[in-house]
């Protein structure tokens, strides 16, 4: 028979539009095509090699081969609900932007909010394997058209800031402002130095600083600085971006400075910030802790007694706290490390200490506010803690390799998309009794699209699945 002949018991497996070749005792199939020449003769073209046949098992296609045919199973359910509960961002972005642009950023935004932090690389591949390329065909999302459009919302950001500055004017005006460190493994990116954490992270990194809306939980403006900067420097650049007027703002002790303090103040703007325990001024509110009053602190079913005092010092009005039920935990847990024997503990430094355990010392420029509706409010900065973690431990912003300054930027802003998407869909989500953000994308995520005979149709649809979607008002069905 030959050298390559091959025997009806391996041909008989060969594909349609293919050629079996016998190699050392192995039958190999290639693409094969027929084609007519220019000398008017029809001539045969062997292609790559596709797989092989056994006998007895039949075709075997290389992974390359499966990998060429057309996807016909996608990822639906998980992005099907986040699209049918964020399309308020998407109308937003496009008010702000050209319809094109406007639609890429909320893609990969989306793409973001459900997978987490993902790679220009990854983003294009994400999209292929999802309903999102059925639901907004033709986007182009590789890694080129991905580093234009970052680099151009890190150049030109007159769209950028017309919708920051639309945020802020819907927002509550009582506006939290605190910052985020990422890791940044690249040397070439102009914002990546080594900061105070350098010892944590082992690399140089990158600062995001964000203003966040206490009561709506909407975060407002997004921008990445260099490491080495401190946010107290930082936030001078920030809230310049877009008018601020009128404004609360609750910060942090990180960003007290005397000219921090007049920035937050001028422009009709007052501010809460809690006091270092080295600044002279609380140095001095705390040589006495005699207290004047006291009111009931209620966070969710937990109520604490909270005791004050409220004076003028150096011109600024302080206020003094101690939260009675925080400073019965600290004791007791400074007792627990006595009882264990731990050196660093002891009876002197705890009579010292008891004193100060629950403390809180804030200055304001409030002067219509009661000291416990100025509590109140500062409490409310601790959401943008939380807003954070979901960066941290959710979102997985913790290392980027980022290179250029101006795509860097234009992350800053795609992070702040992705947000918008997420406290919409937590919005949503939390009208579903007993389910988390991920409980909900988690069990939308067993929901499939497949094509069968030419029409998607949705695939997995148990009780459950089903009412999770009636829940949060999305079809269950492909929608072109």
């Amino acid at each position: 028979m030959g050298n390559y002949s091959v025997p009806e018991s391996i041909r008989k497996y060969k594909p349609k539009g293919t050629m079996v070749k016998r190699i050392s005792g192995y039958y190999y199939v290639y693409e094969y095509a027929s084609f007519m020449g220019e000398d008017g003769k029809r001539h045969t073209k062997m292609g790559k090699v596709i797989g092989s046949i056994k006998e007895g098992i039949g075709f075997i296609p290389n992974d390359s081969f499966n990998c060429d045919t057309e996807i016909s199973t996608l990822e639906f359910g998980e992005y099907a609900v986040v699209l049918a509960n964020s399309s308020r961002t998407l109308s937003l972005l496009r008010e702000c932007f050209n319809p094109s642009d406007a639609l890429r950023i909320y893609v990969v935004a989306v793409i973001h909010f459900v997978q987490g932090f993902t790679y220009m690389r990854d983003i294009h591949t994400y999209y292929e394997m999802s309903y999102l390329s059925l639901k907004y065909p033709s986007l182009k999302l590789g890694y080129d058209a991905l580093s234009s459009l970052l680099d151009s919302l890190g150049r030109r950001q007159e769209n950028v800031l017309r919708l920051e500055e639309k945020l802020i004017t819907d927002s509550s005006r009582q506006i939290a402002v605190d910052g985020h460190v990422i890791g940044n493994c690249s040397s070439e990116n102009d914002l990546s130095e080594k900061g105070y954490k350098f010892g944590k992270l082992g690399e140089a990194q990158i600062n995001l600083l964000m203003a966040y809306d206490v009561n709506t939980g909407i975060p407002l403006l997004s921008r990445i600085y260099e490491g080495g900067s401190l946010d107290k420097v930082s936030v001078k650049d920030l809230l310049a971006l877009v008018e601020m007027k009128n404004m609360l703002f609750i910060v942090d002790r990180g960003f007290y400075s005397a000219e921090n303090l007049e920035l937050f103040s001028g422009n009709g703007n007052s501010y809460i910030i809690p006091l270092g325990k080295n600044l002279s001024i609380c140095k001095e509110a705390v040589s006495s802790l005699q207290m004047t009053g006291r009111f009931m602190y209620q966070k969710g079913k937990k109520a604490s007694v909270v005791e004050y005092k409220d004076e003028i010092i150096d011109g600024h009005r302080v206020l003094t706290y101690r939260d009675l039920n925080e400073s019965s935990a600290e004791q007791a847990n400074y007792l627990r490390h006595m009882e264990q024997g731990d050196k660093n503990y002891t009876e002197e430094s705890f009579l010292k200490l008891k004193d100060f355990m629950g403390l809180t010392v804030l200055q304001t420029s409030l002067r219509d506010k009661t000291a416990q509706e100025i509590y109140q409010l500062y409490k409310k900065r601790w959401t943008i803690e939380t807003y954070y973690n979901y960066f941290k431990n959710k979102a997985d912003y913790n290392t980027l390799y980022q290179q250029d300054y101006y795509k860097t930027q234009g992350l800053a802003f795609i992070m702040l998309i992705s947000a918008l998407i997420h406290r919409e869909f937590q919005a949503a989500a939390c009208k579903i009794k007993g389910k988390s953000i991920q409980d909900c994308l988690l069990e939308a995520r067993m929901v499939k699209a497949n094509k069968r005979r030419g029409n998607w149709i949705v695939c997995n649809c148990r009780k459950k699945q089903m009412d999770l979607f009636k829940q949060l008002n999305t079809p269950m069905s492909v929608e072109f």
